[in-house]
Parts: structure tokens; sequence; C-alpha cells
């Protein structure tokens, strides 16, 4: 495998080297025959090289549109709970495409691994969920404030969009390209 890893690393090297780093909107369309998802793609974004994907990432549409909601905050800790809820949905929407597109690329070995790490997140995630509900919304042990709750809220947001962006760091190093489906406006 660590071989294979050796002589696959600079033949991606070379072709995302001749890339142009630019932003494009798409209407591609992509059917997944393993979970029969239909995906429209709004924005590809293309690297130079597989160690750009931190710099091309920043300027997401989804990071974009969520600074834009916050522009409008009225300071209520439900409007945070509002906001980080979207910003949560919206990454979920890009981890599961990704998701999606690498079992399609990946060998078998790569491919059960991918399974077994995101089982593995989804759990971490919903063991973590169960247990804030006990402190948090059922007052097992003592009463919360909403702002703890949408703290919470936004902690859960923040993971998703950092294994998202690792699903979407391993499709840049095997593409060259980022594609989202998040509706540009």
């Amino acid at each position: 495998m660590k071989k294979l890893l050796i002589i696959i690393l600079p033949l991606i090297f070379l072709l995302s080297c001749s890339q142009e780093n630019t932003l494009v909107k798409q209407d591609n369309r992509i059917e997944d025959s393993t979970n029969s998802l239909d995906v429209n793609y709004n924005y590809t974004i293309k690297g130079n090289t597989s160690d750009e994907f931190f710099i091309i990432i920043k300027g997401n549409p989804i990071d974009l549109k969520y600074e834009e909601l916050y522009e409008d905050y009225d300071g209520s800790s439900h409007m945070i709970s509002e906001i980080e809820s979207k910003y949560k949905d919206w990454w979920y929407t890009e981890m599961k495409v990704a998701y999606s597109q690498l079992l399609e690329l990946l060998d078998d070995e790569d491919r059960q691994c991918l399974i077994n790490s995101q089982s593995s997140w989804e759990s971490y995630m919903e063991d973590k969920k169960n247990i804030e509900e006990s402190f948090y919304y059922l007052h097992k042990y003592d009463s919360v404030g909403e702002l703890r709750k949408a703290l919470s809220v936004s902690e859960e947001a923040e993971e998703t969009k950092a294994r998202a962006y690792s699903l979407l760091e391993y499709l840049y190093i095997i593409s060259g390209e980022i594609n989202m489906v998040f509706p540009s406006e």
C-alpha cells in the first residue's frame, strides 16, 4: 500500500500542476449508482498543487453565506442556534456528497477504511449528541441556559465542517478539484 502511495502521489502532483487555479460555476450532474445520489454541482474549485487545498477552500460559498447571516445577528441565543443549525446542515450535505464521490473513486481496501472511518465519526457525533441532550436539554443534571445550547449546536457545526473538509481534501488530492453542491447566489 505504501509503495502504491509513493507511486500515485507524484503522479497526482504532476497532474495537478498542469491545472489552473479557478472557480467555475457548473451545471454538471452525477449519478451515484451505489447510493442513487443525484447531485447538481454549483461550484468547482481547481488548484495547481495538492497542497493548496486550505488556501482555495477559504473562499467557499458556505462560509461566505454563514458570515452574511451573522451580519443580521440580533444578539439572541435563538438566532445563534438557527444560524449554526443551517451551517451544520450545509456542511453535512457537502460531507455526504464528498463521501459518496470517494466511495466510487477508491479501491476496495481504501473504500472499506473510509466506510469504517465515516461510521466511527457518525457514531462519535451521535454519542456526543446523546450525552449533551442529558446535560443541556433534558435538564437531567442541572438547568443550562439557551446560550450553552446554542454553543453546543455551534460545536457540532464546526465538527461537521471539519469532517467535510477532510473528505473534500481527499477528493482534491485525487482529482485536483473540489466540487460543491451548495447553491450559488
